[in-house]
């Protein structure tokens, strides 16, 4: 198991890209927070495109040009970019490829539920400015 929470990579890209803007004025290029993300920048560029088409941030092209946040960072809670990016959660768990259990109810229906319902309230909960604030000042360029 390599990870407790399937955020997709392009998710957790985006997250972080938009964490950097915020602490940048609310803008950044997607060359620049690649760069500082490790990333490819035709990827990131990608990304941030898909989400200013789907209307969570604005691009401008040319000089001076990049991506902005629409609404204050503190606004704009993960759910949403999640959303926007790889749709709703899943809410039909379970934990085998097919489901096994001789009944109609899964041995682990009620973990994975609350599980669920955890996680849903967290992302809610935390937004671009939460995330913001966790990095270093060593992550400003």
């Amino acid at each position: 198991m390599d990870r407790v929470l399937a955020i997709s990579d392009r998710t957790n890209a985006a997250l972080h890209a938009l964490a950097l803007a915020s602490r940048d004025g609310g803008s950044i290029a997607a060359k620049a927070a690649a760069e500082r993300l490790g990333l490819s920048p035709s990827y990131l560029a990608k990304i941030l495109q898909n989400l200013a088409a789907k209307g969570i941030i604005a691009s401008a092209r040319g000089i001076g040009g990049g991506f902005s946040l629409l609404k204050p960072a503190s606004e704009m809670p993960c759910m949403e970019v999640l959303e926007a990016l790889d749709g709703p959660l899943p809410s039909n768990y379970c934990l085998f490829e097919r489901a096994i259990c001789a009944t109609k109810t899964c041995a682990f229906k009620s973990l994975c539920d609350d599980v669920e319902e955890k996680v849903r309230v967290a992302l809610e909960n935390t937004t671009i400015a939460d995330i913001a604030r966790s990095f270093s000042s060593v992550d400003r360029a």
